[in-house]
């Protein structure tokens, strides 16, 4: 070390290294004595040559060479000072005798006095130079009381042209307001409220976009262009004068040397820049989910158009009024004649009723038959019944080809016409899918009908229906199918009509009606819809990269967090939804065509119904998981993290408590069905009959039905449904799980990230100028240096119980 001073004193003396100085080295024995007695003489040549060429250079030297001088005069003072504190540590052992050691200890203290001579010296001409005082900053000089002068400002206006301010913006104003209102009243209501909502987004998008944006720009402009980056400066330290020499300058500043701070504080300040860290990655997540679901929202609500539910509505309201609960096949022709072909064929041809919705291709009828004798019959019964028929099923589904009047046919399938009414079509060919009921799934083919472009057509067609009796006793369902385009709003709707029979006679009425928009919209919300669409992409391209990083480092562990698998289900369910959308434009496509090329036949738009239908419930599905995972982001909230940790901790018992309800509803439920299954529509099945019973716990459930029935049992069945229910089970149930949340507050573990969100809040509020207190204590320096928290509001809660004891204890140590 004492060899590089040397060396350093000599580059900066512009002179040659002594000749003994190539003996120094840390290979070699050097005598340290000898070592600092050249560092002494290199220093007053040093002095020396700066004082030559100081004295040449006078005129043209500033108060910064000056600063500069002092400035590595202080380093080499400090560097001495580690010296010193070498030797001491050293001690005699290092040294050859005592008296070198000694030695060595009054040459560093003579070259530390000399440096601290030059320190007073440089001080005393940055303070006493007259002709340097332009080039410093005026900060008040010192009067023969020892007190500064306030410094004088020029160039500033009095103190009382803060009112004048004030007058001048409440003038500006009134006057402002004055001609806004005469512009108000001449352009007219909606005028004025364009202009004023044009000012009010304009106000807010200057401040702000824009004007931070200028701020932004000027500060890099200023930074990087016009700000010149000054040297860098050794650091300003201050120096202890050694006690021999303390009287001779009692009047100069004494500090002390600069010290590193202690472990404790340096390990506190690596924690509190972790938690940054965390802070803005945390911040920084629940900015990317906000976007995320931002994005999800638009997508979702997007594709809904609100016209569709009242487009639905006005249709079912046209061809469903005054439908009865129960019809004959004679009420089936009647209720066709009439409301079906009244609503079917309006007064503009190839529309309805309504005059907006136009028949996208024919409307037709299509019917499904059982085969005769399709069940058997008791023994005892066949001398008085005649022939059986069952229910609907694919199994017994009539398939056959038949003459008019359901005479068959001596060539059987060869001389049916492929589109004669008598003869049975696949779904395949008619393009259908199958179909949901309230009993049965109907298969998509069938007995087809076609009802023709106009009144007459259809009225002929169904009159030769009738007569042929083209329904009988073997017809289980009876489908209305057509569609229909309202341009007004943009929206398909395809409707089916549906009557079925459970094999007694009567035929119950049963509409479903999809509405689908295949034609994108013209507006500039479908451009919007579109950015959202790719936006969202984007995002779930994001998240996979994540979940693939985190798959990556925890392999099979990552399938045991819940909310990497909720996560991973919102990816797959967003694919999902991309391939059926695609799949839904490919099936509209090709339907738009085929009607097109075909606008005398049915145009059938059941699969691009089904894939829309799919797309709906992906899409629901999507939002509903990506709602339940804003429960992760709520952990954040210390109450909602009490809560949860509740739940967790009371979870045994929930689910206990979750069986036992569940046994109690089915119990009930079959013995409702067994008891009013057979009278009462609510209680037909046992999916009925236990929706009944939930919903009884709910407060929706009809009581006139059952006490209309059988007032005692009725009473002691239902009755006795509630007090076990709401009044023993739900209280125990919701008992348990108080007693969890007061067993958490008690015990319960601040997490880290509470600490977090207190950090991430504190900046926010700074950085927009709010006082934030924070819920925690502050931190006290203690006498060593070190930080410890404020353990008093711990001593008063937790002294009282011998279990949180040990808690404080652990937290104070």
């Amino acid at each position: 070390d004492i060899a590089r001073i040397l060396q350093s004193l000599s580059e900066k003396a512009k002179c040659n290294i002594p000749s003994n100085m190539s003996e120094f080295g840390p290979e070699k024995e050097t005598d340290i004595n000898a070592v600092l007695a050249e560092v002494e003489e290199s220093l007053k040549q040093n002095t020396k040559y700066s004082k030559d060429t100081q004295t040449k250079r006078l005129s043209q030297q500033s108060a910064e060479g000056i600063q500069k001088k002092s400035n590595k005069t202080q380093h080499l003072y400090r560097q001495m000072c580690y010296l010193e504190k070498e030797l001491s540590l050293k001690g005699l052992s290092s040294f050859p005798s005592p008296q070198s050691f000694d030695n060595a200890r009054q040459q560093v203290q003579r070259i530390k006095s000399f440096l601290e001579d030059q320190l007073s010296a440089c001080s005393h001409v940055h303070q006493d130079e007259p002709k340097y005082e332009k080039f410093i900053p005026e900060h008040g000089s010192s009067s023969d009381g020892g007190q500064k002068k306030k410094p004088k400002r020029r160039g500033v206006l009095p103190w009382w042209f803060v009112f004048v301010g004030w007058l001048l913006i409440i003038g500006t104003s009134f006057v402002s307001g004055y001609f806004t209102m005469l512009y108000g009243l001449k352009f007219g209501k909606e005028r004025s409220i364009s202009w004023l909502v044009s000012m009010i987004v304009s106000f807010f998008q200057s401040l702000l976009f824009i004007q931070p944006l200028k701020v932004i720009c000027l500060a890099v402009f200023f930074a990087m262009v016009i700000k010149k980056v000054d040297e860098e400066d050794f650091e300003n330290v201050a120096f202890e004068r050694s006690e021999r020499n303390s009287g001779e300058n009692k009047n100069q500043q004494i500090s002390h040397l600069y010290e590193p701070p202690p472990p404790a504080d340096i390990e506190r300040m690596k924690r509190n820049k972790i938690m940054t860290q965390k802070a803005f990655a945390l911040l920084n997540e629940i900015l990317i989910y906000i976007g995320f679901m931002w994005m999800l929202l638009l997508v979702a609500y997007g594709q809904r158009d609100p016209n569709a539910f009242f487009l639905k509505q006005h249709i079912r309201n046209s061809f469903a009024a005054h439908v009865p609960d129960s019809m004959t096949l004679q009420d089936v022709f009647t209720w066709a004649n009439t409301t079906l072909l009244q609503n079917l064929f309006g007064e503009y041809p190839g529309f309805i009723t309504d005059g907006n919705s136009k028949l996208v291709g024919n409307a037709r009828l299509r019917h499904l038959r059982v085969k005769q004798n399709s069940c058997q019959i008791a023994r005892l019964m066949l001398p008085l019944v005649s022939g059986c028929h069952a229910p609907y099923s694919w199994e017994i589904e009539d398939k056959g080809s038949y003459e008019p009047g359901w005479n068959h046919s001596v060539k059987d399938n060869i001389s049916a016409s492929a589109s004669s009414p008598w003869t049975y079509q696949t779904e395949a060919k008619l393009r259908t899918i199958p179909i949901w009921g309230r009993l049965v799934l109907y298969r998509g083919g069938g007995f087809v009908a076609e009802l023709g472009p106009d009144f007459q057509n259809a009225s002929s067609t169904l009159d030769y229906l009738f007569h042929s009796k083209w329904l009988d006793e073997f017809t289980r369902a009876i489908f209305v199918e057509f569609t229909v385009y309202n341009a007004n709003v943009n929206l398909f709707c395809i409707v089916t009509l549906l009557m079925e029979t459970s094999a007694v006679g009567a035929f119950q009425f049963h509409s479903e009606l999809h509405t689908i928009g295949l034609y994108p919209s013209t507006g500039g919300l479908y451009f919007f819809v579109m950015a959202a669409e790719i936006i969202y992409l984007l995002f779930i391209l994001y998240y996979m990269f994540k979940q693939a990083k985190l798959l990556t480092q925890h392999r099979w562990v990552y399938f045991k967090n819940k909310w990497n698998l909720l996560e991973l289900s919102i990816i797959l369910l967003s694919w999902s939804a991309v391939a059926v959308f695609i799949q839904r434009t490919l099936l509209g496509h090709r339907d738009i065509t085929y009607y097109q090329n075909h606008k005398d036949q049915f145009a059938s738009f059941y699969e691009t119904a089904t894939a829309d239908s799919v797309l709906q419930y992906l899409v629901a599905f999507l939002v509903l998981l990506s709602t339940v995972k804003l429960w992760h982001l709520l952990r954040l909230n210390p109450k909602m993290n009490l809560i949860t940790a509740a739940l967790h901790r009371a979870w045994n018992d929930i689910s206990s408590f979750l069986l036992i309800i569940l046994i109690i509803l089915v119990a009930y439920a079959i013995a409702s069905n067994g008891i009013y299954g057979w009278k009462l529509s609510s209680y037909k099945t046992f999916i009925d009959s236990l929706l009944t019973i939930i919903s009884l716990q709910l407060g929706i459930f009809n009581y006139d039905e059952v006490l209309d029935s059988n007032p005692v049992l009725g009473g002691l069945l239902f009755g006795s449904c509630i007090v076990f229910m709401t009044f023993v089970v739900l209280n125990l149930f919701i008992s348990v799980i108080l007693v969890s949340l007061q067993m958490e507050q008690m015990y319960h573990k601040p997490s880290e990230e509470e600490e977090i969100v207190d950090l991430l809040l504190n900046k926010l509020c700074n950085l927009f100028g709010i006082r934030y207190k924070s819920k925690k204590e502050p931190m006290e320096p203690d006498a060593e240096g070190s930080s410890n928290f404020n353990l008093n509001n711990s001593k008063n809660t937790l002294t009282n119980s011998s279990a949180d004891a040990n808690i404080y204890q652990k937290s104070e140590n």
